[in-house]
């Protein structure tokens, strides 16, 4: 009787026991494994792609999907727009309250707004949301509100408050930002208008979101919003449940045409929504609420526009002389965004305010020579600026530390792919002994026993630089320096591959092991005694260099280090630690699956990519070392590794192992 097949073999991430395993390892191709009895659409299955069984469909399966993609690709501007208005109305808020509620409690922050000067600031409907804390959590509360009291509490978006995010920006900030910022934009459309292309592209990036969300919020299969959003996008929408979204989205802003130019063949219209409204009654006199102070308005520019040129006009445009001052908030094609101050003395009347806008716009907009694009309608919308609130005095409950123990681990590199394989090649053929690399500029270096192996990507050609000691260790100093070391010197060379020789050289206390560079600061792991410590060398403006402290660590067994961040990771034969740049403890991993842990990297977001001898494996060690997952083994035919290399810039990981086989992969 045969030995039944392993079932986590084929697998993305493969079998964790190796060659222990007691089933057969043996490949199964795709199409001959069983349909998973879970999987009904993406989102449906909580092992998502590491699943062994097949996620794609049967033939009638996949006819019924044809046949259902004709539909969507055949639905009119209304369907696009109803749907997109159900994600943006009903998933969002529910996103966004899922994610907030573990920072603060919501009694927690109803006690907080009691203070009058801030509930003062609030209009009628905010106040009834407040009240609404206790009773009914953040169940009320709309992204707007959300956003406007709790964003102090999250993790700051990668490129600040008011810039969209960029497709590799992943933390919670980042998803945040993304589903306040869509929204805006979606309830400040003058028109029921969607084209296909921008249907297609605005539901991928949703999905992609709700994946992230999904996974840290651990939600159950068939409660995903992947699997929400994508029913919305694939089912088809009657009539009437289109028309009462439409009206029900329509309705938040209520966009108005105040006011309507044209000039050299182009056609300004000016929209003012419900939001912008409440805004121009502060600031004109006359108005309910006037008052003088500033006022906060995003101006919103859509249609064929030269992006970049109107918005360095606009900049431009702006001076003390100018009511309107104005600031990026974002480019995309044939949109721009723009914050708006404008001072509340300034107009007498909303019709002086509608004549100084468009005379604002027609310069931003409007080029004085012939216009290339004829007959060009440009829509331009008015909206109310959400001002966030600062809580003073926060309190800081302990939820708030195991959020951001979770939070560490939001962006745990959900795309991992095999980018290329290469094997190194000697002069002559002659056996390689390859222990570590690093990346620099467009090269590749590697540190073999008898030298250093530079391989230059641009032109796939491969240098030698010979060296008396054998090299082990190897990191990036500048675009065409590194520092290499070795477990037999007491010293650290600086090597320029300009000039292909050692500059200067750098003594230490003892056998040096592993180096790392960061910050323009040299750590290199040395033996002290009977023990390694870590000596810190700076990296002075005339390349000098310049001992300084010595960070103790708990391991006499140290071999490689990387420093990233505020965090100093090395291994120790089975054991992975995480320090602090004071020496202080953060976390340990140790797993007895993995007896030989190796060459270190990490991402700067306190994730480590480790290098496991026995195991023949790359893992991600996350979650304050509580988490690991094998994102290479052997089943992507990887056999002993050791130097690894984590290309920030690039999303790029470089692997080599002893023999100079070497894989490159993007994990995003």
């Amino acid at each position: 009787m045969s030995q039944p097949i392993c079932m986590y073999f084929n697998t993305r991430n493969g079998c964790k026991n190796g060659d222990r395993c007691k089933f057969v390892h043996q490949k199964i191709d795709f199409l001959g494994r069983s349909k998973c009895r879970n999987y009904r659409g993406p989102g449906t299955c909580k092992y998502y792609d590491n699943c062994f069984f097949r996620h794609e469909e049967s033939e009638t399966d996949i006819l019924a999907t044809q046949l259902q993609n004709l539909v969507i690709s055949d639905i009119t501007n209304d369907e696009r727009y109803a749907k997109e208005a159900v994600v943006v109305m009903d998933i969002f808020p529910k996103m966004t309250r899922d994610l907030v509620h573990d920072i603060i409690h919501p009694t927690d922050l109803f006690h907080m707004l009691q203070n009058i000067s801030i509930r003062n600031t609030f209009s009628q409907k905010e106040k009834e949301m407040v009240d609404s804390l206790v009773s009914n959590g953040y169940n009320e509360c709309d992204v707007d509100f959300i956003y406007k009291i709790v964003w102090q509490y999250l993790p700051k978006p990668r490129r600040g408050w008011q810039t969209f995010p960029e497709n590799s920006d992943l933390s919670i900030g980042d998803d945040l930002q993304r589903i306040y910022l869509r929204s805006k934009l979606f309830y400040s459309r003058p028109r029921v208008e969607i084209l296909g292309e921008e249907f297609t592209a605005w539901f991928k990036e949703f999905k992609d979101m709700a994946k992230r969300i999904d996974i840290f919020l651990q939600k159950q299969a068939d409660e995903t919003y992947l699997c929400k959003i994508s029913n919305i996008e694939s089912n088809k929408f009657d009539e009437s449940y289109i028309e009462t979204c439409i009206k029900k989205a329509r309705n938040i802003e209520d966009m108005q045409v105040s006011s309507t130019c044209r000039r050299n063949e182009t056609s300004i219209n000016l929209y003012i929504g419900r939001s912008g409204r409440t805004c121009l009654d502060r600031i004109t006199k006359g108005g309910k609420t006037y008052r003088s102070g500033v006022e906060m308005m995003n101006l919103i520019v859509t249609g064929k526009i030269k992006e970049k040129e109107v918005a360095e006009k606009f900049l431009k445009a702006t001076s003390r002389e100018n009511p309107f001052q104005t600031e990026i908030e974002d480019i995309q094609p044939n949109r721009i965004v723009l914050v708006m101050k404008v001072e509340g003395k300034a107009f007498q009347s909303k019709e002086q305010f509608y004549e100084e806008m468009l005379k604002f716009l027609i310069n931003g907009l409007i080029s004085e020579g012939e216009n290339e694009f004829p007959n060009l309608v440009i829509d331009t919308v008015i909206i109310g600026f959400v001002d966030r609130i600062t809580l003073e005095n926060p309190p800081i409950p302990k939820e708030l530390v195991k959020y951001a123990q979770r939070a560490e681990g939001y962006n745990l590199f959900l795309s991992i792919s095999l980018n290329r394989k290469f094997e190194l090649k000697f002069q002559d053929d002659e056996y390689l002994d390859i222990w570590d690399c690093t990346i620099l500029n467009k090269k590749m270096v590697f540190a073999d026993s008898k030298g250093l192996l530079i391989y230059d990507t641009t032109n796939d050609a491969t240098n030698y630089i010979p060296l008396s000691e054998k090299p082990r260790y190897v990191t990036a100093i500048a675009n065409d320096t590194i520092a290499v070391s070795s477990e037999w010197a007491w010293d650290i060379k600086i090597i320029s591959l300009k000039t292909n020789h050692v500059s200067r050289t750098i003594k230490t206390s003892g056998c040096c092991y592993g180096i790392s560079f960061y910050d323009n600061k040299l750590y290199a792991a040395f033996k002290n005694g009977s023990k390694v410590d870590v000596q810190v060398i700076d990296r002075e403006s005339n390349n000098e260099y310049q001992k300084r402290n010595v960070v103790p660590i708990v391991s006499d067994s140290v071999r490689y280090i990387t420093v990233n961040g505020d965090k100093l990771f090395y291994t120790a034969e089975s054991i992975l630690y995480c320090f602090d740049l004071n020496g202080k403890i953060q976390w340990q991993f140790s797993d007895d699956k993995y007896s030989c842990l190796l060459g270190v990297t990490s991402d700067g977001k306190g994730n480590a990519f480790v290098s496991c001898l026995n195991a023949h494996a790359i893992l991600l060690v996350s979650g304050g070392g509580k988490k690991c997952r094998e994102i290479l083994n052997r089943s992507s035919a990887l056999t002993f590794p050791r130097g690894i290399h984590f290309a920030k810039d690039d999303n790029l990981l470089l692997i080599c192992n002893k023999t100079g086989k070497v894989s490159m992969v993007d994990a995003r």
